[in-house]
């Protein structure tokens, strides 16, 4: 009994010093892809159905790096807590084909990557799926608007494709001390010389 405080202070260290950004080497590209591993989560803004269903939207920060020429994508990955038929998974995909980010008082559009992952020096989706089936869209995204995103104190999504009605989605889950993490892995950004 006497060491039960000890055991829950090391338990309680051990949660807080989870890694919250992760790196490995892409079998297949041999890219370096790093990786934002807590993401932020919004829920959609969306009149009371019947169910209790919610839908969701994860967002998270990746950099591939394929021998030193580095890009960022921001990774969308819409989910339900229920069942989809066919038809509304194309509805999500055509939705998601550009997405407009609100934080606070600062907007982007962010058009979404058209081809396959393998395009952009990735073998496989890098980040696990909140349920087998989802989909991983992929924003190409610039190192300022990540700041923006990580140092905002509210951030809303509307979707903004092909589909009938945007959809709308607010923060329900806050994953910024893992994407300022990220940010602090990345190399600093060359500094321009004047002639």
């Amino acid at each position: 009994m006497k060491y039960a405080p000890l055991l829950l202070i090391s338990a309680l260290l051990g949660c807080s010093t989870a890694p919250t950004v992760k790196s490995w080497l892409d079998p297949v590209s041999s890219a370096t892809i790093t990786a934002q591993s807590v993401p932020l989560i919004l829920a959609r803004d969306e009149p009371a159905r019947l169910s209790d269903a919610r839908e969701f939207a994860q967002l998270a920060a990746i950099e591939v790096n394929r021998m030193g020429e580095r890009r960022l994508y921001l990774v969308a990955i819409p989910w339900t807590s229920r069942r989809r038929i066919r038809t509304e998974l194309e509805h999500v995909e055509d939705a998601f084909e550009r997405i407009q980010l609100r934080m606070g008082d600062r907007s982007i559009v962010l058009d979404r990557h058209r081809g396959e992952v393998a395009e952009l020096g990735m073998g496989e989706s890098p980040l696990p799926l909140p349920i087998p089936g989802t989909r991983q869209f992929f924003f190409p995204i610039g190192r300022a608007d990540l700041h923006a995103l990580a140092s905002s104190d509210r951030v809303q999504l509307t979707t903004q494709g092909t589909s009938p009605a945007p959809m709308h989605y607010d923060e329900w889950q806050d994953g910024r001390r893992s994407l300022g993490d990220f940010l602090a892995r990345l190399p600093a950004e060359p500094v321009a010389v004047q002639p």
